[in-house]
């Protein structure tokens, strides 16, 4: 047998062993090899590689708005609300009886009049007949009294001439005395009447007694009138008042005049629908009233407003202050020798402020209020010239807390911008 020739059943046995070694291989031992190699590399990667460890982050500064404090004289400010009413009114009542027979244009509701300026007209035709008489009366009696004297000088002469002593009474008779005095008293009664009856006359006019706007009108031309009929109301337009309420603890604060002629305390007036400082008007403190206010049991003072109805030249511009208006007004108080006027929000707690010290961090510190205004506080101690105020509501306000101001330069905002970022970075370690 050729040795070369291989025999078919020993053949076919290598090749499927051999078949079967390959697919071993292939489907075991090289993915067996191939997975743990990738665990061995895993393992490796988890101990040796970097760990992520957070930086600690530093907290950021809040964005405030700041007011530096000047110590000096503080003036007290007080609020109030009151009415303007009139400072003059009167009701006008003829002083002699008649029919109207004329009036004044401006004799109508608004209509505005000068001290002694004619207001209407009362016939007075009976009354110029009365002093025509009277006059008459006066002429007569005048007349008598002087043809009496004339018989008083006749009456000593016959004495003298006579050269006898008489007694006192027989005197007096002789002389015609009490004759001269009747007649003389004759005559002073006709003066009386006359000068009444030219008053009488001269009443049938009736004048504004000041300058004034009439408010109140009853009668008009035709109208019967007597001395208990009233003509009109007037209202003195060279001033008004502005009657104040407020509370009577306040007071201390205010100067308030004792008598007539003394200064008071400067109140600025707000009318009604003015907000801006060009808008108002300005008055005088002139009277405390003696009794409290009934309802809210507030101090009352009277407010005295020079031409409130910018009647001169000079007030054309002004607000007008109508009666019955309800208006605000500041009252200028007693001035403070020393201390720093806040806004009344800016006290926190009602004794507390927020300042930013020198390392731009929140310092909320106590203070010492001597006075409490409705818009503004003025504080005498706690604080020190120079200090930032924070004027910036905070939310949650920490002892402490990073400030800054948009004052501040843009590196610097940089810089901490830049410093926001590393704190979320991760460090590498080896």
């Amino acid at each position: 047998m050729d040795p070369q020739i291989e025999h078919p059943q020993t053949g076919g046995a290598t090749t499927r062993a051999s078949s079967r070694f390959s697919r071993f291989i292939m489907h075991i031992v090289l993915p067996g090899t191939a997975l743990l190699c990738g665990i061995l590399i895993t393992v490796y990667l988890l101990n040796t590689g970097p760990q992520a460890r957070p930086a600690q982050r530093k907290p950021s500064a809040t964005l405030v708005e700041v007011r530096s404090l000047q110590v000096g004289p503080q003036q007290t400010l007080l609020n109030a609300m009151g009415e303007i009413i009139p400072a003059r009114e009167v009701a006008l009542l003829p002083q002699v009886n008649g029919l109207i027979t004329a009036t004044s244009s401006e004799f109508q509701l608004g209509g505005f009049f000068q001290a002694g300026e004619e207001m209407l007209f009362i016939d007075g035709k009976d009354y110029e007949l009365a002093l025509k008489q009277i006059e008459t009366d006066v002429a007569k009696a005048e007349s008598e009294l002087a043809l009496e004297m004339g018989n008083q000088r006749i009456a000593e002469r016959e004495l003298s001439l006579l050269g006898e002593e008489v007694s006192s009474d027989d005197e007096e008779l002789i002389l015609r005395r009490p004759q001269l005095a009747r007649l003389q008293a004759a005559r002073d009664d006709a003066l009386a009447r006359l000068a009444q009856a030219r008053l009488d006359l001269e009443r049938t006019t009736s004048t504004a007694p000041f300058n004034g706007v009439l408010t109140h009108k009853t009668v008009d031309i035709g109208a019967k009138v007597g001395e208990a009929t009233t003509l009109a109301t007037i209202v003195g337009t060279d001033s008004f008042w502005l009657k104040l309420t407020l509370p009577v603890e306040q007071l201390q604060w205010l100067d308030i005049p004792q008598r007539s002629g003394e200064s008071g305390a400067t109140v600025t007036i707000y009318p009604q629908g003015s907000v801006t400082a060009d808008r108002t008007r300005l008055g005088e403190i002139v009277r405390l009233v003696s009794g409290l206010e009934e309802q809210g049991r507030m101090a009352q003072l009277l407010v005295r407003v020079e031409d409130p109805l910018c009647l001169n030249e000079g007030n054309k511009e002004k607000p007008k202050l109508l009666l019955g208006s309800y208006v605000r007004a500041e009252i200028h108080g007693i001035t403070i020798d020393s201390g720093y006027t806040i806004a009344r929000g800016n006290l926190r707690d009602g004794s507390t402020v927020w300042l930013m010290d020198d390392q731009g961090k929140l310092d909320i510190r106590p203070v010492e209020v001597a006075y409490r205004g409705h818009e503004q506080v003025i504080v005498t101690g706690g604080i020190d010239e120079g200090e930032r105020l924070v004027v910036t509501a905070l939310s949650s306000p920490v002892m402490g807390t990073p400030l800054r101001t948009s004052e501040e330069s843009s590196p610097q905002r940089q810089v901490t911008a830049q410093e926001d970022t590393d704190s979320t970075s991760v460090k590498h370690v080896n």
